[in-house]
């Protein structure tokens, strides 16, 4: 094999990698399992040689193109997170503090994967959530109902100033009408978090 073929092979491997094919991390991966019902993919062949590649680019430039055209608008992605707020407060007023932790979580991993959908909002969105997120989370480990109270109200004003600064109209609110159905299988009960609780 030529030097050239050889140092564009050696260029070129890290491409050979399952990029976008590769099992989530192990944080994400029983939540992946429960929602798509997936096992992880195999471990990709080696890519040997230069042909080989091409095929491989290809094939991932074909793979972008999927994922990019399911890739969800704001607008979409945002009543997910409303809705994970409102069990989340529903539940801390019951004191079911280990939905509540669930619930921040997602909130928490939702916030992350916000600058993969819009890089200018999503940024907005953890400048104004991060500090919140945590501070919920911290009273429900330690089953404070009025810190809870407090980080709840504090983090519905910077709801409402991160979407000011979005330029949205839409406000946010503790008082959403008992009869809203948030479609979430949990009966609200009085609990605590398990200790071997894996987010």
């Amino acid at each position: 094999m030529k030097r050239s073929k050889l140092f564009a092979l050696l260029l070129l491997a890290p491409l050979s990698l399952p990029l976008l094919g590769a099992a989530p991390a192990d944080r994400d991966g029983e939540h992946g399992k429960m929602i798509g019902g997936q096992a992880a993919p195999k471990k990709e062949p080696e890519l040997k040689t230069l042909d080989q590649l091409r095929q491989e680019i290809k094939a991932l430039r074909g793979r972008v193109v999927v994922l990019e055209a399911l890739k969800p608008m704001f607008t979409n992605f945002m009543p997910n997170y409303s809705e994970r707020f409102h069990v989340m407060h529903r539940a801390g007023d019951a004191g079911d503090w280990a939905v509540v932790a669930h619930e921040i979580d997602e909130m928490q991993r939702l916030t992350r994967v916000s600058k993969y959908i819009d890089p200018k909002l999503g940024g907005l969105m953890q400048g104004f959530m991060d500090g919140n997120l945590r501070r919920l989370r911290e009273a429900a480990e330690h089953g404070n109902p009025n810190s809870f109270k407090a980080a709840l109200k504090d983090t519905v004003a910077s709801c409402n100033g991160c979407h000011q600064a979005s330029g949205s109209a839409i406000a946010v609110t503790l008082n959403v009408d008992e009869n809203m159905s948030m479609r979430h299988p949990h009966a609200i009960k009085k609990s605590d978090i398990p200790k071997d609780h894996g987010h």
